[in-house]
């Protein structure tokens, strides 16, 4: 899903749950946007460059262009089973926690509507336990 959604989604679950959790309603942003990072850090391992700009230009149009290539079986840190179960426990503890997973479930949301209605197939690992055990098989 292209930033501008997430940031928008985000945005607007913020505004609505900021009556009711003040500052901490802000971590919905980051969970909502700020996981993409980690596009960023599978950019700069993959490719060894370092130009944001260049991350977010391939990430975006590249991708197609060469038809998921080297994104297919990729691991995301911050997209996979593992880290949203981690959120997900937090949030039990802290409010704080409790918002960044409901962005980060928003994301998830959205970037689900976009593999089914877009490109139709997954792109990346969702989970590292499994990503691990076919890195281990390899």
């Amino acid at each position: 899903m292209e930033t501008p959604v997430h940031v928008a989604v985000s945005a607007i679950l913020a505004a609505i749950f900021y009556p009711a959790y003040g500052i901490n309603a802000f971590f919905i942003i980051a969970g909502g946007v700020l996981i993409d990072i980690d596009h960023y850090l599978w950019y700069t391992l993959k490719f060894k460059k370092y130009n944001m700009i260049e991350c977010y230009e391939y990430c975006a149009t590249g991708t197609m262009k060469d038809n998921w290539k080297y994104v297919t079986g990729s691991l995301f840190v911050f997209h996979n089973m593992e880290f949203l179960l981690l959120s997900i426990i937090l949030s039990f503890y802290f409010s704080w926690a409790l918002m960044f997973t409901i962005g980060l479930l928003s994301h998830y949301l959205l970037d689900l509507v976009w593999h089914i209605r877009g490109i139709k197939k997954p792109t990346h690992a969702l989970s590292f336990i499994i990503w691990l055990m076919r890195k281990i098989k390899a």
